[in-house]
């Protein structure tokens, strides 16, 4: 899919405001580079993707950080792309955001490995230097604008089949998990909850996130569950030995 596009809307803001993803795991790991975190499943609210438009509005205008990346999630998932936070400023003298640049998962590179250290495994690095980018300023008043617009990627995109494999666009939203817990409570296994889900949004390319997802969510749960019962366990045990024998002593 080539494309070629670069903005720079200080340049002439009017002329161009006319103008407009069985093996999850090794799929994931060629569409994008990004480590999978255990806690990935339930960090934010799913957001599903609005309209099938491949085109990003550089004229429209966002109230706060959230609208503006919802807006530029959205297009990546229309063109089949991961986007990715990246580099900002503040205003002088404050905390509060001058711009900010929202990219493509490809964009860049990661630095060179320390060869020394001896690991068992290496993840590929897949970047490739995107310049796929938008930046927005945001004025004083807190509203976000887009400032510069790079439409062009220098690598092949997933294909549409793919795209709900996507990075930033996996995430579950609090009813899916809420279901999703409710039916492992009930005993239910979590491969079987989660083909349930999928059955009922229509195929796994709907649901939002993948099965991987799904397994963290819980045994992020269980953890949780599990640390808490055996710290308490343990320091009624130490509570006992120290009644039990005068010598013995023990602190927090």
């Amino acid at each position: 899919m080539p494309m070629k596009m670069e903005i720079d809307l200080e340049e002439d803001v009017g002329f161009y405001e006319q103008t407009i993803f069985s093996q999850v795991s090794k799929e994931a790991d060629n569409l994008e580079n990004a480590d999978i975190p255990e806690t990935s499943a339930h960090e934010a609210e799913h957001v599903e993707p609005v309209g099938l438009d491949e085109k990003f509005s550089i004229s429209d205008i966002y109230v706060n950080e959230k609208e503006a990346y919802e807006a530029y999630r959205s297009y990546g998932y229309n063109l089949s792309f991961s986007v990715r936070k990246d580099h900002h400023s503040y205003w002088p003298n404050s905390r509060n955001l001058k711009s900010k640049d929202f990219v493509c998962s490809k964009a860049g590179f990661k630095k060179l490995p320390d060869l020394n250290i001896q690991r068992k495994y290496r993840r590929s690095d897949t970047r490739t230097g995107c310049p796929s980018m938008v930046r927005f300023t945001v004025d004083e008043a807190g509203y976000w604008k887009v400032k510069k617009f790079i439409e062009n990627h220098n690598h092949d995109l997933p294909r549409p089949e793919d795209r709900h494999l996507l990075r930033s666009c996996r995430n579950m939203c609090d009813e899916k998990a809420f279901v999703l817990k409710a039916m492992i409570d009930a005993g239910i296994r979590t491969i079987d909850a989660f083909s349930f889900l999928a059955d009922e949004v229509g195929g796994v390319e709907n649901i939002g996130f993948t099965r991987r997802d799904a397994y963290n969510f819980i045994q992020k749960i269980k953890r949780a569950k599990i640390e808490l019962g055996d710290t308490n366990i343990l320091i009624e045990l130490f509570k006992e030995r120290q009644f039990n024998d005068n010598m013995f002593s023990w602190d927090v």
